[in-house]
């Protein structure tokens, strides 16, 4: 578990940083602790995308996580890279590479 600071999640969704929605999602994600997880396998980024479901809950289907778990896309329940390059941009920023197994 971990408890992201303002100055990492700014680094983390820097591409979000003009959307009106920005200052609600740090103050979001900053409500408590968050689990960053790393998978690794053959096509782990778009079957990880599956496995999340559509970014609206709404759109999600039933099985995945977002469609049987999330609420509100301004509230999502899980985030997952979108592309092996964010991946590992990502993954570096989470962890140290001594604490991946």
């Amino acid at each position: 578990m971990a408890t992201p600071t303002e100055a990492h999640l700014k680094e983390h969704y820097a591409e979000l940083k003009d959307k009106p929605f920005f200052p609600k999602l740090l103050k979001y994600m900053m409500m408590g602790p968050v689990v960053p997880m790393v998978f690794e396998g053959n096509d782990v980024v778009a079957n990880g995308r599956k496995m999340l479901g559509a970014t609206k809950p709404s759109e999600s289907n039933a099985g995945t996580i977002r469609g049987d778990y999330g609420i509100d896309v301004g509230r999502n329940i899980v985030h997952g890279s979108d592309s092996v390059p964010t991946a590992k941009r990502e993954v570096a920023l989470w962890f140290k590479p001594e604490e991946l197994n």
